[in-house]
């Protein structure tokens, strides 16, 4: 039974999406929490949360996100099935290596977040058939070029990616906390020009999904 809901953000501006959710019991059980952006201060605040507070019985986390599809245009809220970290590796000239394939990893590293992480399976199933379920990738710098694009494209073939979600997704993984990510796109990955971004109808969309699905989330 989910007794306990953590909801986490890289910002104030994405936590404020939850402002007109109707919690209802979990009303004083569902605190927000500002991670920061990017993979370490998110692991640092999840990590710091749950020394002082114990875990919840599942953590939310949300935010924006860049698209690599057109099947997923600016709007488009998304559940991330599994998230993974894209440029965790090794350069070599114009190539890059992954970490699971670099072969610098030691056999009794348990803690070095190769590998993909996953959301509970039970959410997404739930939530398939209002939001679309993606591959994920979580990068510690946005993509803003073409060549940066083909090299993760080629190499994960993610749907979507984010500064977060594998963060998030990897210390639920590990301390045994379901999890599940909310994603709203706010641009297409690619080379950088925001004046194609549209960060207010991602928040927009995030906020009404959360609107309309927290429930079908925590029973």
């Amino acid at each position: 039974m989910i007794d306990t809901v953590l909801i986490t953000a890289a910002t104030v501006r994405e936590t404020e999406c939850m402002n007109k959710v109707n919690a209802g019991r979990f009303k004083n059980k569902a605190p927000l929490l500002i991670s920061g952006i990017g993979p370490v201060s998110t692991v640092y605040a999840i990590m710091n949360y749950l020394a002082h507070n114990g875990k919840p019985d599942l953590l939310i986390n949300i935010g924006i996100a860049g698209s690599y599809t057109g099947n997923l245009p600016v709007g488009t809220v998304v559940v991330p099935v599994s998230d993974m970290f894209a440029d965790l590796g090794v350069c070599d000239g114009k190539n890059f290596i992954p970490l699971s394939r670099a072969g610098i990893k030691d056999d009794d590293d348990n803690y070095t977040p190769t590998g993909i992480f996953h959301a509970d399976q039970e959410i997404v199933q739930k939530l398939a058939a209002y939001l679309s379920p993606v591959k994920a990738v979580t990068v510690s710098t946005a993509t803003g070029s073409a060549e940066i694009r083909e090299a993760i494209r080629s190499e994960h073939n993610p749907d979507i990616e984010s500064m977060e979600g594998a963060a998030a997704y990897y210390v639920c993984n590990k301390q045994g906390i379901p999890c599940i990510g909310i994603r709203a796109i706010s641009n297409m990955v690619g080379p950088r020009n925001k004046s194609l971004w549209d960060i207010d109808l991602a928040l927009e969309q995030l906020e009404q999904a959360l609107v309309n699905h927290f429930n079908a989330i925590i029973t």
